[in-house]
């Protein structure tokens, strides 16, 4: 998602744990290598639930104002692109140290993709944006995430249009927000001048963009995940379709959803389903999604396919069903458990969010069955 648009928290005047107070803590609370549902891998700022708490205050306020009730919507990946059926295709000649949770056996399950653009509103095709790529497999049994899962037998995958978060970690989003809400974006920007931080600033240029179609582009991560209980891993997937769209020679509000139709109308759309192994901890850090992992250093392997077949998707049911469906990297068995702090972030302001949405509309949660 696009971190800067959702801009919204405060500094509360909280006591912050000492150093050796945290370490106390974690040292008591360690059981099994785990740190109340968090990893050995996980390295947890002393102040990262209040930061979390503080942002999911805000943003539920930020949605009061902006939306009456009974017609809230998304706090980021606002407007819905399409809600299209798929296969996830687990491949069946993938390595045995890969044959991990969900892709412990190749098996064909049935799927939901909601595709939307990133902003925090509602906006034309035209504007340049990253898009988000949702995947939510369903009949997928096994031992779940515990924390913040309400679902019993799904998977979802959640990307977008860039291998990196640019503010990728858990202060950083908390600062963006802050600063680009409550002040203004200029102000954060120029905080970013002041402390050096250019490489973000043209990290934020740079990510969004105007796309020929949905279909047609890479999507990755961007955080990582368990694979197993030993490797960690991100996500992307590779667009492999036939066919390719056009970007027309004059863009209209809804040209990228006019684009996916002609293409499904006739054609199936296709993606190869990547996994790429952290090779070295300093280079490919857990706690920062902003750093991009070399695929140089560790290529990205196929393990999965993904295949959304021909088929009439802008009908107001899948419109409903695209507002109406809840993701999460918590929706996941336990093997692909959401690791480092903006996936810590995104679990529970999801969750928070999610619920305060769907009170607001009177909807109830919802798991997709087959």
């Amino acid at each position: 998602m696009v971190l800067l648009a959702l801009a919204l928290a405060s500094f509360a005047c909280a006591d912050v744990i000492s150093t050796k107070e945290a370490d106390e803590r974690h040292n008591a609370q360690i059981t099994d290598g785990k740190l109340e549902g968090k990893t050995k891998f996980e390295n947890v700022p002393a102040d990262e639930d209040r930061l979390i708490k503080d942002m999911e205050t805000i943003l539920q306020e930020k949605m009061s104002k902006d939306y009456p009730e009974g017609q809230t919507k998304r706090d980021a990946h606002t407007k819905s692109l399409a809600c299209l059926q798929a296969e996830f295709i687990v491949e069946p000649d993938i390595p045995a140290e890969l044959k991990v949770g969900i892709f412990e056996f190749p098996q064909t399950y049935s799927a939901w993709i909601r595709i939307s653009s990133a902003s925090a509103k509602v906006q034309s095709d035209k504007a340049k944006d990253l898009r988000g790529f949702a995947i939510k497999i369903m009949g997928v049994k096994g031992e779940r995430v515990q924390r913040q899962n309400g679902e019993k037998e799904t998977q979802d995958f959640i990307l977008i249009s860039y291998p990196i978060m640019p503010l990728g970690t858990v202060k950083l989003f908390h600062d963006a927000v802050y600063y680009s809400i409550e002040w203004s974006p200029l102000v954060f920007f120029a905080r970013l001048v002041v402390s050096g931080n250019f490489h973000i600033i043209n990290e934020l240029r740079k990510a969004p963009q105007n796309q020929t179609s949905p279909l047609d582009i890479r999507y990755w991560s961007t955080t990582p995940y368990l694979y197993g209980t030993d490797l960690i891993v991100k996500y992307s997937i590779v667009p492999t379709s036939k066919i390719k769209s056009a970007l027309p020679l004059k863009l209209t509000d809804d040209y990228l959803t006019d684009n996916m139709e002609k293409h499904l109308a006739a054609h199936e759309a296709s993606f190869d389903f990547m996994i790429q192994l952290q090779k070295d901890p300093d280079r490919m850090p857990v706690e920062n999604a902003g750093v991009e992992w070399s695929e140089k250093e560790s290529p990205f392997i196929k393990v999965a396919s993904l295949r959304i077949p021909s088929q009439a998707f802008r009908t107001r049911e899948r419109e409903e069903m695209a507002e109406d469906l809840s993701f999460s990297p918590a929706h996941s068995l336990i093997e692909h458990q959401p690791i480092g702090g903006i996936n810590r972030a995104r679990v529970e302001i999801y969750r928070y969010l999610s619920e305060f949405r769907h009170k607001q509309n009177n909807k109830q949660l919802i798991e997709p069955r087959k």
